[in-house]
């Protein structure tokens, strides 16, 4: 079935509007302060060994449950060639309790593969990478180190692996993870194509701006129009670095922990937030990297892994993507053949068979 006309007028309502907020937001260029860059080279070596991590999750739901799946890969990339350099898996199963009173079962447990995609991912980079090297994982690191005071986890769901029971068990599985591979010689990037908190505004823009712009502009648009201006130049590089200097400078909740949880995540700051440009027709990433990098040294850090980045984007992040996806028609056919067609989905009569 199509999109109906109804809906049709709507979005277009919608994107008028979303395009008319995208050309009022020209008119910061005027006020906007100038940023440094520094530019990002071809280094003259041989480029360092990189790991690159991703990972992918689907869920099945059934009638009278819900199966999850989860694998994470780590790619190891050495002298310009990539193997696969270590697969972590799980899967599990929830089947919704008769005295649960939790409407809200379902979403905690896709929370909890959330938290478990995570954790492999962080897991099979931390083994690929022996401790040398660069890591280059997919995604901001605060969202890597998000938490929340979420319940338990539902004791009804099952998992192949371990599962415990406090969602802040996982959650500090994953930064003990991320914080043994900082402590190590391996230095972790995260590379993020999309942002959910800006950095930039008040260093742009001065701090007694910032509440007035709340859903008008954030640090990619800032970027973007600074770029098309000609502020920034059309070539490989990355903007003048900010430090997150402390867990209160994190974004929330990170910024609201518990002082037991506010220990676990103290030795990963400072963290280092820019912008990179890879390529001069390609959009900007902001890359995330603990310790507190200096321009040069952070330009000279991003130029060990320009020669995997000339189309743009980290060409070890994409491998790593494409054979860590795993859809849900995927999943659906897998289980098919392993038996599971046989348990309705309750979706057969709308045509759903597999």
């Amino acid at each position: 079935m199509p999109i109906h006309n109804q809906l049709l007028k709507v979005l277009n309502e919608v994107s008028r509007l979303l395009l008319s907020e995208l050309v009022k937001s020209r008119e910061f260029l005027s006020v906007v302060k100038d940023v440094r860059v520094y530019d990002i080279k071809t280094p003259a070596g041989a480029p360092p060994d990189i790991v690159a991590g991703d990972s992918s999750s689907a869920v099945r739901d059934y009638s009278m449950a819900l199966l999850y799946a989860v694998q994470a890969v780590a790619v190891r990339v050495a002298r310009g060639s990539s193997k696969l350099g270590h697969v972590e898996v799980d899967a599990g199963y929830y089947i919704p309790s008769p005295t649960s009173r939790d409407t809200l079962a379902d979403e905690l447990v896709r929370r909890a593969v959330q938290f478990i995609s995570r954790e492999l991912e962080a897991e099979s980079v931390r083994v690929a990478s022996e401790g040398r090297g660069i890591a280059l994982f997919d995604g901001s690191i605060f969202t890597f180190l998000w938490y929340g005071k979420l319940p338990e986890i539902p004791r009804s769901l099952v998992s192949y692996r371990k599962m415990p029971r406090k969602f802040r068990d996982m959650w500090s599985s994953v930064v003990s993870r991320i914080l043994e591979i900082h402590k190590s010689d391996t230095v972790p990037m995260f590379v993020a194509k999309t942002i959910r908190r800006s950095y930039y505004i008040e260093k742009l823009l001065g701090s007694d701006s910032t509440p007035s712009l709340e859903g008008r502009i954030n640090d990619l648009i800032l970027v973007s129009l600074l770029r098309a201006s000609g502020r920034i130049p059309r070539r490989p590089c990355i903007l003048e670095p900010v430090w997150i200097s402390s867990v209160d400078e994190m974004p929330r909740p990170l910024n609201t922990l518990e002082p037991e949880d506010r220990r676990l995540v103290e030795p990963i700051v400072p963290i280092t937030v820019t912008y990179v440009f890879f390529n001069p027709a390609t959009q900007p990433y902001q890359l995330t990297v603990p310790g507190k990098w200096r321009g040069e040294e952070l330009a000279e850090l991003v130029s060990s892994i320009y020669p995997y980045s000339y189309s743009g984007y980290p060409e070890p992040l994409k491998v790593a993507h494409w054979m860590s996806r795993v859809t849900t028609r995927e999943l659906r056919q897998a289980l098919s053949k392993l038996g599971l067609s046989s348990i309705p989905t309750g979706r057969e009569l709308l045509g759903e068979i597999l």
